[in-house]
């Protein structure tokens, strides 16, 4: 054990300590159970917040990250679908289904190509392996959402599979 683990102190369990036969309670167990109180009330507000930001639409393509979406399009919905929605500062995951248009492997990151007919945006998946998946090949793909332009998506990080494989 490290030194600066053997110094770290904490007190969550409130006991009682016997001194000369009498029982008594410790009083900084009641200041940190106190303290925790209100912690612990902030953090039941920011988990039904969380579980609030996932999409409430059914035909959402988004989800928080690394969670499914309720619902994956199809490329040709992809522009209605994603209209207004915008890049932010925080990471949100978008799905599609379509099949291949590019895979190409740098030696270290892969990118998967989809969509991108006329009028529908181009989608690029960036990840880490291609897994023997060839041009025309039907997948689906999700991964962190942004929009460089209005015909362009990219999707970083973003997970692959063949359509036809269930999902993980």
């Amino acid at each position: 054990m490290s030194a600066r683990l053997k110094h770290f102190s904490a007190k969550w369990i409130r006991f009682a300590v016997k001194k000369c036969g009498k029982s008594k309670k410790r009083d900084d167990s009641t200041q940190v159970e106190t303290a925790l109180v209100p912690f612990l009330a902030i953090l039941l507000a920011l988990g039904a917040a969380s579980a609030l930001g996932q999409e409430d639409a059914e035909k959402s393509p988004f989800a928080d990250p690394d969670m499914k979406p309720a619902y994956t399009p199809q490329c040709h919905e992809v522009r209605a679908l994603t209209r207004d929605r915008e890049t932010g500062e925080t990471r949100v995951d978008f799905s599609v289904t379509g099949p291949l248009a590019l895979v190409h492997f740098d030696g270290t990151l892969a990118y998967l190509g989809l969509c991108g007919t006329p009028p529908d945006p181009k989608v690029l998946c960036v990840t880490y392996q291609t897994n023997d998946m060839k041009v025309g090949d039907v997948v689906t793909v999700a991964g962190g959402y942004s929009r460089p332009n209005p015909d362009f998506i990219v999707l970083d990080p973003c997970l692959a599979q063949r359509a036809e494989e269930p999902a993980q």
